[in-house]
């Protein structure tokens, strides 16, 4: 979904600029949400759900508002990682056991860049080089890692969205998760465009998104919550935000890193689940 909403974020941005307004909100990743933000294209608004959403949940400018949180975690086999073996730190992965053992995302270059800068750049990137070290397999998707980790291709993930590894999970697959500290979510928001011609229709559309009954369909859907008001398992943990600004800024600078950290200086390929 992440290549779609970036098309989606881009096609508002070109259609505003044409002075055509025909979106009335917007269900986005933080990162999106953010550009939109910039461009003037979003509306301050105000939910009575917002008192069941965690404080993570709204920027500063508070244009928008997170609905649901991908979390990366780490998943394991259990047939193939014995319970004593599963790493309890970041630096549990740098174990010798698992060289060319471990998967990660191709293209979690916000993850990456969240974790050097809660560690601090030089340690942080220390970290990271000797994760490369590692020899780790590179996959697109986090869905597709899910389904490795599984079937037992990979055994360990080091960068998963808890909820695929969830879904597979109540199913009978061999597989669980596991959230390290720190645990970084990235958000996906909704927000009312500023021009839209139906302003009744777009406060309706998120307040129904935030509200439990919005939140419930969410989490039906196997994805997570924002809201304190749905229980579920898959955010019982403390966690940070990744920060859209950041994102925006510097995405340049960590693009590169993480290219040629994991990907031989390839361009970075967006998933597509």
């Amino acid at each position: 979904m992440a290549l779609e909403q970036r098309k989606g974020a881009a096609a508002g941005v070109t259609e505003a600029r044409a002075g055509r307004f025909s979106v009335d909100a917007f269900e986005l990743n933080g990162p999106e949400m953010e550009a939109l933000y910039r461009e003037g294209l979003l509306e301050q608004f105000y939910s009575p759900h917002f008192k069941s959403l965690p404080p993570a949940a709204f920027p500063r400018h508070g244009h928008y508002a997170a609905d649901r949180f991908n979390f990366f975690t780490i998943a394991y086999n259990t047939r193939l990682v014995k319970p004593e073996e599963v790493p309890n730190s970041y630096e549990d992965l740098l174990n010798p056991r698992w060289v060319g053992k471990i998967g990660i995302e191709g293209s979690d270059d916000d993850w990456f860049a969240s974790i050097v800068k809660h560690m601090g750049e030089k340690k942080g990137l220390d970290f990271f080089r000797k994760l490369a070290q590692m020899k780790p397999q590179v996959r697109t998707g986090h869905t597709l890692l899910a389904e490795l980790v599984a079937a037992g291709e990979i055994p360990l993930v080091a960068t998963i969205y808890n909820h695929n590894a969830e879904r597979l999970l109540v199913n009978g697959a061999p597989i669980k998760w596991k959230a390290l500290d720190p645990t970084f979510g990235r958000p996906n928001a909704v927000a009312v465009a500023k021009r839209t011609e139906r302003p009744h229709a777009a406060l309706l559309f998120v307040d129904f998104m935030l509200s439990p009954e919005g939140q419930e369909l969410i989490h039906k859907r196997n994805r997570v919550p924002a809201s304190t008001a749905v229980q579920t398992n898959l955010n019982k943990f403390p966690f940070l935000m990744i920060d859209p600004v950041v994102v925006l800024d510097e995405s340049e600078k960590w693009e590169k890193l993480y290219s040629e950290l994991f990907l031989k200086g390839q361009a970075i390929q967006r998933e597509k689940d």
